[in-house]
């Protein structure tokens, strides 16, 4: 089997990047730590054997590894990137950097880019205000090996921030979120952190990492790595003004030269195999995503009052996810979504614009991504929100609510949205498309929806849309992910997913594009799955009603998106 392995990863490994649709596109991967043994690996590290084997995997298939420099000169139009080019990073500053890493840097003749905390660096290790928890790797770099590795002009040296690479309190119930993503809450005062408050701090600390960096290295940094791979919108703009050219995420997918801003980073963990990471860099798709998405409801959790009772109410809806398999969560970010026709209850999220109901959306969506490792979509309809603050209003609407869940998605309702031309899940190019989309080209619901996403997006760039839609059709060319409408039985469900796969929705690469939802009742669920996984459907939801938990056996068998032996 041995040598059929090492055939199929070269032939991975000689496969281009597609291009995007504006640039030239290139691969990034995130390293962090390089550990001899395989017994001192942890969550983040990779064994010294891996690594090599796969530098000798790039060397053999054709890669070049590019630098910042090259990069530079793509986005100018100075020169061209090589058809087959990766960025190689490593975040941390850890001491396998300089003492595993540089030889082999310096033996393959690759250039790299290396992120280091200013803290770290300096020396200063845990505390912090309101229980906040920093942590100081035992074995980080000193800055006489970093001015050593940077004068071999292999290895440039980024900001990976000055102190922002902890959690900082993120909603009254004492949840720890990514610094730099996060409007801090203050336990004190009772309130949370303004733009103003939340700029400043960025600032500050990014101005503080350039200016230590400069002093201990000579030089600025020029990009900045953000911790956790999380940010918002208005700290980019602030690392923009500071004179950082450069921003890098931990978004598996390919990067383009024409947005220095957003290169995104494969993030090599758990142990991989040479196999796993290898596997990134392939662009075709040989098997549909099982997607299996379950609709929440947080009405029994704000009933439940506050403290104890309320964590009790959240940890059983958490273990029923678990237990059902679900890969992505869709959670009503309001509390009157019962009837349609009801006006906007109390938000379960600050705002200005309305009542706040209780402040439990970003802890329930914190939780049930950290616990579960499904992602989480806020649905908001559109005619609610409109009723409720205005349509002028509705915009700043659901940017407050991604201010304060860092979801992964939003859901919104467009009934008579038209499909678009079948194309594969290539998150950047549809992001792309969405942002070269002319509001003026579409009906009134629809631009508003584009309107209301942009806000969103404006806060928080990553997030991804989903559409609820009238028809078993795809999602338009713009949205990430149609949910289509419930059949009343498993016969119109196969019937729905043999419309799909005859439209051409079902091809592996587009196949987690097109949700069907199940009717109710966890027989006729499981019975309707069955039947469109033999037409090749791969997603699947319990929505729009909540699904029952705990779940039946028989449907937690058959939903779950767990495959043996494993379920999350």
């Amino acid at each position: 089997m041995r040598p059929l392995i090492l055939i199929l990863i070269a032939v991975i490994l000689a496969t281009p990047v597609r291009a995007g649709p504006q640039g030239q596109p290139f691969i990034s991967i995130a390293f962090h730590d390089i550990v001899d043994q395989p017994a001192d690996l942890e969550a983040d590290a990779v064994t010294t054997r891996t690594f090599v084997q796969f530098l000798d995997r790039l060397k053999a298939s054709g890669w070049t590894a590019i630098s910042l420099d090259d990069l530079a000169d793509a986005a100018s139009g100075r020169r061209r990137l090589p058809d087959k080019a990766i960025l190689l990073t490593f975040d941390d500053g850890r001491e396998s950097l300089y003492t595993r890493v540089f030889p082999l840097l310096k033996a393959y003749g690759y250039p790299a880019l290396a992120f280091v905390v200013g803290s770290w660096m300096e020396g200063e290790g845990a505390g912090g205000p309101e229980g906040e928890i920093r942590v100081r790797p035992p074995d980080t770099i000193n800055w006489a090996q970093a001015r050593e590795m940077q004068a071999s002009g292999l290895v440039e040296f980024g900001s990976h921030s000055y102190d922002l690479h902890h959690g900082v309190l993120a909603n009254p119930q004492g949840n720890l979120t990514p610094a730099a993503a996060t409007w801090r809450y203050d336990a004190r005062r009772g309130r949370y952190e303004d733009d103003a408050q939340f700029d400043a701090r960025i600032r500050d600390d990014l101005l503080r990492s350039i200016a230590v960096m400069e002093a201990r290295l000579g030089r600025k940094p020029r990009s900045i790595a953000w911790p956790y791979g999380r940010y918002v919108g208005p700290a980019l703009e602030v690392a923009k003004s500071t004179g950082l050219s450069f921003s890098l995420d931990l978004e598996p997918e390919p990067s383009s030269s024409a947005d220095p801003y957003a290169i995104h980073r494969y993030y090599p963990s758990g142990d991989p195999t040479l196999g796993d990471i290898v596997g990134y860099l392939r662009r075709e798709v040989v098997a549909a995503p099982r997607v299996r998405i379950a609709c929440m409801a947080l009405d029994a959790m704000a009933a439940a009052g506050d403290g104890k009772a309320q964590d009790e109410v959240l940890g059983r809806m958490i273990e029923g996810l678990r237990e059902l398999g679900a890969s992505t969560v869709v959670i009503d970010a309001n509390a009157a979504l019962a009837s349609p026709t009801s006006p906007l209850g109390g938000v379960y999220f600050p705002t200005a614009l309305r009542p706040l109901g209780k402040d439990i959306l970003g802890r329930a969506t914190w939780q049930i991504r950290s616990r579960t490792g499904a992602d989480v979509y806020l649905r908001l309809p559109l005619g609610s929100a409109t009723a409720a603050v205005g349509e002028a209003n509705v915009p700043r609407l659901y940017a407050d609510m991604i201010r304060h869940a860092r979801a992964d998605g939003l859901v919104l309702d467009l009934p008579d949205v038209a499909s678009g031309a079948v194309a594969p899940d290539r998150p950047g190019e549809i992001r792309a498309r969405r942002a070269a989309l002319e509001a003026g080209g579409l009906d009134a619901r629809a631009a508003l929806a584009l309107e209301a996403y942009r806000a969103a997006a404006s806060i928080d760039p990553r997030v991804r849309l989903m559409i609820e839609v009238g028809r078993p059709e795809g999602p338009p060319e713009w949205a990430d992910i149609a949910l289509l409408p419930p059949g009343g039985n498993a016969s119109q469900v196969q019937a729905q997913a043999r419309h799909l796969r005859a439209e051409g929705w079902l091809r592996p690469d587009s196949a987690g594009r097109v949700v069907i939802s199940l009717p109710e009742g966890s027989r006729v669920q499981v019975s309707a799955l069955q039947l469109a996984q033999r037409q090749g459907a791969a997603a699947f939801a319990l929505c729009p009603r909540p699904p029952e938990l705990p779940p039946a056996a028989k449907l937690s068998a058959a939903f779950s998106s767990a495959t043996y032996p494993h379920r999350p």
